[in-house]
């Protein structure tokens, strides 16, 4: 019988409550600046607009969009010295509940090359300081963004369950 009281209690500790998850956020290290581009767009950020969205950048008809609907932020995510992009469409047209689409990407020598995605309003953007791979963790409204080894993996973010009636 202690036996079972034991594996019991056991499971009971193994299983975290609804608020342990949602304190699963972590000290933030910093939030990422999102600004309006400048005009005219640089031309590096206009040819990652253009390859991303060749529809919709720069055209006509419903959800087109020019460069006043996104905002840019760049920020040194692996400490090499080098700043990655972040890129938000801030677009009533592709609003979510959880903000507009957001691009990270790094540069390479053909230039800037998306490495994650998610979904976020311009001040909901942070890093943690958490890091995986030498990489920072990135926090938006409804996902983390964490490296793989190869880009970031977005997985929901935890959200405290609403109590139950009992």
């Amino acid at each position: 019988m202690r036996i079972l009281a034991a594996l019991a209690t056991a499971l009971l500790l193994a299983v975290p409550s609804s608020h342990a998850l949602a304190q699963e956020d972590g000290p933030l290290a910093a939030l990422v600046a999102l600004q309006p581009l400048p005009e005219p767009t640089p031309p590096d950020i206009d040819a990652v607009l253009k390859a991303q969205w060749p529809t919709y950048y720069r055209a006509s008809g419903e959800l087109s969009f020019g460069p006043d609907q996104v905002r840019a932020g760049r920020i040194d995510l692996d400490e090499d010295g080098k700043a990655e992009l972040f890129l938000l469409l801030d677009s009533p047209d592709w609003a979510t509940d959880s903000g507009g689409p957001l691009m990270v990407a790094r540069w390479t020598n053909t230039g800037w090359e998306p490495i994650g995605w998610s979904y976020a309003q311009p001040e909901e953007v942070y890093l943690t300081t958490e890091r995986a791979g030498g990489w920072s963790t990135i926090r938006t409204p409804a996902y983390w963004l964490r490296w793989n080894g190869k880009v970031y993996r977005a997985t929901p973010r935890v959200v405290e369950a609403s109590p139950q009636p009992e």
